[in-house]
């Protein structure tokens, strides 16, 4: 037998609209994804997090507005499970149902804890348009420690990202530092690829402790470039994955993105509580960014 839906009711409150402008990704009450079947196979929750991250990093560099061909998604580091776009007709579906699915499927197995095989129908003013599939033979992670303090970096063409951890002993947790990065990827698809980046970013679930904060450096800002753009922006997210998955320690960490070997935006996962010592918010204003799960 179905289970009961994911979202029964609006993702963000119709009434709060007002106040969460800044939310591009918001996703419409007539969109809702549905667990439809699910076997007793559970798969390690980072392995999850990052397939679905390689999914929707993917998914969010294409036009937002327009359809997709579905495909299937796996990383080198965990092959297993594999997450699998299909639809009815297998036509393509319009690319922003996909988005929409991936975060509601990622914020469902977060919140229920239930990274089991599965399949996950998505729907549209309550008729399928598509599906996912978490499929595959469990297998335990490959083994790799970071030390901690020590600055780390990814570099892949143009764009490196140097990582260090901050904060001393401070936990985000596995979960919370997952949702965030998907969140930010569900906030970044909307825009085009191309759009540069010239203010603060910042992106948390409300109900979640942790926060994503990048600011783009006065260089990224003026004309002759290279630029901090979306596309930039979404690459790192997937790299902060990577390198948390890697690490397997999940604290406060601070980032440097370069692009052609020029520093565009410094960033931090961090503690949202300590978003007010930056000077950002005041504790009123923090209650009205982020996005709301009810």
């Amino acid at each position: 037998m179905a289970r009961a839906p994911i979202v029964s009711k609006p993702l963000v409150h119709a009434s709060n609209l007002a106040n969460l402008t800044g939310l591009v990704g918001s996703i419409p009450p007539e969109f809702r994804v549905v667990p439809d079947l699910e076997l007793p196979i559970r798969f390690p929750a980072e392995a999850c997090f990052t397939n679905i991250i390689a999914a929707l990093g993917d998914v969010a560099l294409g036009d937002f507005t327009g359809k997709m061909r579905l495909t299937s998604y796996r990383t080198n580091r965990f092959p297993q499970p594999l997450i699998k776009m299909n639809s009815p007709g297998l036509e393509d579906v319009p690319r922003k149902f996909m988005v929409w699915g991936l975060f509601l499927m990622a914020f469902y197995l977060h919140a229920n804890n239930d990274f089991n095989m599965g399949f996950y129908s998505l729907q549209w003013k309550g008729e399928e348009v598509a599906g996912i599939g978490i499929a595959g033979i469990p297998r335990a992670p490959p083994s790799q420690s970071i030390t901690l303090g020590a600055p780390s970096s990814i570099d892949d063409g143009d764009i490196k990202v140097e990582f260090a951890f901050i904060g001393g002993l401070l936990e985000l947790g596995k979960g919370p530092v997952f949702m965030t990065i998907i969140v930010s990827l569900l906030e970044a698809a909307p825009q085009a690829v191309d759009a540069r980046i010239y203010q603060t970013v910042i992106n948390f679930l409300r109900n979640e402790p942790a926060a994503f904060i990048v600011t783009p450096t006065q260089a990224a800002r003026e004309a002759r470039g290279p630029y901090f753009t979306n596309e930039v922006l979404i690459d790192i997210l997937a790299r902060t994955a990577e390198f948390y998955t890697t690490s397997n320690i999940y604290r406060q960490l601070e980032l440097n993105i370069s692009v052609e070997g020029v520093m565009v935006a410094q960033g931090a996962f961090m503690l949202r509580r300590n978003l007010k010592s930056l000077g950002f918010f005041n504790a009123t204003e923090v209650q009205e960014h982020g996005l709301l799960i009810v």
